[in-house]
């Protein structure tokens, strides 16, 4: 992904609603990965919903800067889960951003409502936390707003 005119501001850098727009397709591969995606919900008539999201900006990305963005997962609740995204400079090799995102399980309805997650779903999601504890997070993880998550 590399960031585009439409993407810069009349600062010269990277405007501050197209972080959250650079983690949208990394997102959603995670979510397909996980058996999580487009293809659950048409079977199951459920998803999840960002309920809170947090950006925290470390540097600037520029015109033409390549990006890269990780995706970690890193706490569940059967019904919630917190997701972890770092935006980097993929050219100079600098951690650029965080977003946070923390979701909540629906049932599409209509209307939509929150709901416990089926039980395989919740237990693939342990499955790919306990793979993702591992993963260093840079010391500017702690700027993020904690987020509680209640046991199922």
């Amino acid at each position: 992904m590399i960031v585009s005119e439409d993407w810069i501001d009349d600062n010269r850098h990277m405007n501050a609603a197209y972080y959250t727009v650079a983690v949208k397709d990394p997102a959603l591969l995670a979510h397909d990965s996980w058996d999580y995606g487009r293809d659950f919900r048409r079977r199951s008539n459920q998803s999840n919903f960002v309920y809170n999201a947090q950006v925290v900006y470390l540097r600037e990305l520029l015109l033409g800067d390549r990006l890269a963005v990780t995706t970690l997962l890193k706490e569940t609740d059967g019904k919630r889960i917190r997701l972890l995204f770092e935006i980097y400079n993929a050219d100079q090799d600098y951690l650029a951003a965080l977003v946070q995102y923390l979701v909540i399980h629906v049932d599409l309805g209509p209307p939509p409502r929150a709901v416990n997650m089926p039980d395989p779903l919740a237990a693939r999601l342990r499955r790919v936390q306990a793979a993702h504890a591992g993963y260093p997070l840079p010391p500017e993880a702690d700027r993020l707003l904690a987020m509680p998550l209640k046991p199922r």
